[in-house]
């Protein structure tokens, strides 16, 4: 039988090429079967859920009411109410009389109980959406009515308007200031 032709002097040098070899291929494993950046790792739920909280209002927001007016004439006529008080508890509609009952540019405020007022005042005839702003302090308001004007240098013929307010709380009719601002009529 033949031996190998390989001496001791190559066997050595292929032996050590061999282990070199492996030792590459281990280390070459290790380092490349790594990641550069280690995976996420998903954090747990809270066991509470966040919230965010909206910061409380200081005061309530004021909430405009309409009210449609009673109108002798047939026309639509109805009043916005912006209660910056808070104190309005309610508002209807009164029953006007014929024709005028107070000048234009005046308002008649009477007490109808404790809590209640009346509020008349002149409009002319015609469909017409009114803004009426209630503001005031200590039991005192400010009633501000904003309506179409008649038309400069006539002798227009008005009609009542008549609003009644129920308050959360007592109020006197004397306590109470009627500004009546008209805006320019565009008839």
């Amino acid at each position: 039988m033949r031996r190998s032709s390989l001496s001791p002097r190559t066997t050595l040098p292929l032996a050590i090429f061999v282990a070199a070899t492996v030792a590459i291929v281990l280390v070459a494993g290790g380092v490349l079967g790594r990641s550069a950046v280690p995976a996420p790792t998903p954090s747990p739920a809270p066991s509470v859920a966040p919230s965010v909280q909206p910061d409380a209002p200081s005061s309530p927001t004021p909430t405009p009411t309409t009210v449609v007016l009673e109108d002798l004439t047939g026309h639509d006529v109805s009043v916005v109410i912006d209660d910056q008080t808070g104190a309005v508890d309610g508002a209807t509609s009164g029953r006007p009389g014929d024709g005028m009952s107070v000048r234009w540019f005046d308002a008649k405020i009477e007490n109808l109980a404790a809590d209640a007022l009346r509020v008349v005042w002149v409009g002319l005839p015609r469909d017409e959406q009114l803004l009426l702003t209630i503001s005031g302090e200590d039991g005192k308001y400010r009633l501000r009515i904003v309506q179409s004007a008649p038309p400069a240098n006539s002798d227009a013929l008005g009609f009542d308007r008549v609003l009644e307010l129920r308050f959360d709380t007592p109020v006197l009719a004397a306590d109470v200031e009627v500004v009546i601002e008209e805006v320019a009529n565009n008839d």
